[in-house]
């Protein structure tokens, strides 16, 4: 059983309802909403209208006040739309209440953003972890819209029962009521789900095992920032880059070759957003670890959007949320050629070590190899070698491998000064048989 969203929603027309709290910053509603009709606009949504209530405190009956429902009914008829999607997310109790007051379909920003991974997931494992999602979002949720549910159920499909071959039949009680069912065709589902994403974790761990030897590096950043289009420049892949929010949700990693004959895995991740729902958080475990076990990610930050400091904190907060705040980190402001020399000045100022490009343009993205050449080159040994020419292929271990700074070569051997990762040196001891070094 895959519990796809209803795909009904998308072209029909759709009003955006935002609300601002006592303690909330106007401008960033503002924006937070704007970015709602950027994911409405994703999903196939046409937003037709976008209302914003201020008030003290939700109503904790229907989030908003009897007036603004009101509002919105009007709102809705006179342009004929069908869904109205606030920008929070609502409990249970408050849909049914909307709902059965507008009759319309209603949902929130954390359906919305499933709806856009739903639809957007390509691989086995994105589909596995997007499903999983939905199924902890739609659990306390159940009403009328899920009991196709258990038409599923009664066929005696064994996917019914989470792939286990069980019967659908099997799970009916006597006296159990359709939404019971429902209740227990879900939850078995999403026990199944998580048991086959441990599995998944296993191998992604065996994975990081494997690469153990070799730098690794993530991109990270709000959504839509530029991070595939950095990747593919970095890479020369041809990874999905599109303007649009949530382009990229498996991750994807290539080789990168850097100076000094340095060679680094990259790996481009999902982009992070406001209000990530944790149902994703929680179900991209497996994947997100990948950023937790780098060696350095690279903070990729939309250099020319209006909240530049609000999208660096949510990234700096999902970090800290998946346990990898404490990787090293470099800013890199992208889409540069969209900003004026003024901003980028301040930025500048403001965050000293960060660096500036254009991922589309390509500016920037040769210094951008060359700094992170200089960041790994600092955990390098450097290396002092009388090197016998009878371990010639020394040499050439230390030039595929390193960076040789000279070689002065003399009638009975080879002096060499020069900068090797430390995961190089078992391997370059073995062929130095008949060589002294000293490290420095």
């Amino acid at each position: 059983m895959h519990l796809n969203y209803n795909t009904e929603i998308q072209s029909k027309k759709a009003v955006l309802v935002g609300i601002k709290l006592r303690h909330d910053i106007h401008s960033e509603v503002e924006e937070s909403i704007r970015e709602l009709a950027d994911l409405a606009t994703t999903s196939g949504i046409k937003v037709t209208c976008e209302l914003i209530q201020t008030k003290a405190a939700p109503n904790a009956a229907h989030f908003i006040g009897q007036g603004k429902l009101g509002e919105i009914k009007i709102t809705a008829d006179q342009t004929k739309s069908e869904i109205v999607v606030f920008d929070a997310d609502l409990s249970p109790a408050q849909t049914r209440n909307i709902e059965k007051i507008l009759n319309l379909v209603v949902i929130d920003r954390t359906g919305l953003i499933l709806q856009i991974f739903a639809q957007r997931a390509q691989t086995k494992e994105a589909k596995l972890q997007v499903n999983l999602a939905q199924l902890q979002y739609a659990l306390p949720r159940l009403t009328r819209m899920w009991t196709h549910l258990s038409r599923q159920a009664t066929a005696g499909s064994g996917a019914a029962s989470g792939g286990t071959g069980q019967s659908g039949g099997a799970v009916r009680g006597a006296g159990e009521t359709q939404l019971q069912i429902d209740r227990k065709l879900i939850s078995h589902q999403i026990s199944h789900l998580k048991k086959v994403l441990r599995d998944v974790e296993r191998q992604r761990q065996v994975q990081r095992h494997n690469r153990a030897k070799i730098v690794n590096i993530s991109l990270v950043g709000y959504t839509n920032a530029g991070k595939s289009t950095l990747f593919n420049a970095l890479t020369s892949a041809d990874q999905l880059a599109e303007d649009k929010l949530f382009a990229t949700l498996d991750p994807t990693t290539r080789t990168v070759e850097l100076p000094k004959n340095q060679e680094v895995l990259l790996t481009d991740t999902v982009g992070f957003i406001k209000k990530l729902p944790h149902q994703l958080v929680a179900a991209f475990k497996a994947t997100l670890e990948e950023v937790a076990e780098s060696n350095l990610l690279l903070h990729i930050v939309d250099a020319s959007h209006s909240q530049i400091d609000l999208h660096i904190q949510i990234v700096n907060n999902v970090l800290q949320e998946i346990g990898a705040s404490n990787v090293p980190s470099l800013i890199v402001f992208n889409k540069i050629d969209q900003v004026n020399e003024e901003l980028l000045c301040m930025l500048q100022i403001k965050h000293p070590k960060s660096l500036m490009i254009s991922a589309l343009q390509g500016d920037g993205t040769q210094n951008l190899k060359s700094h992170i050449a200089d960041i790994i080159s600092k955990h390098d040994i450097c290396l002092s070698i009388s090197l016998s020419y009878q371990d010639a292929k020394a040499l050439d271990y230390l030039y595929n491998h390193g960076h040789v700074v000279s070689a002065d070569y003399r009638t009975e051997e080879i002096l060499i000064q020069a900068q090797l990762p430390r995961r190089h040196l078992k391997p370059l001891d073995q062929l130095l048989i008949n060589s002294t070094h000293t490290i420095q």
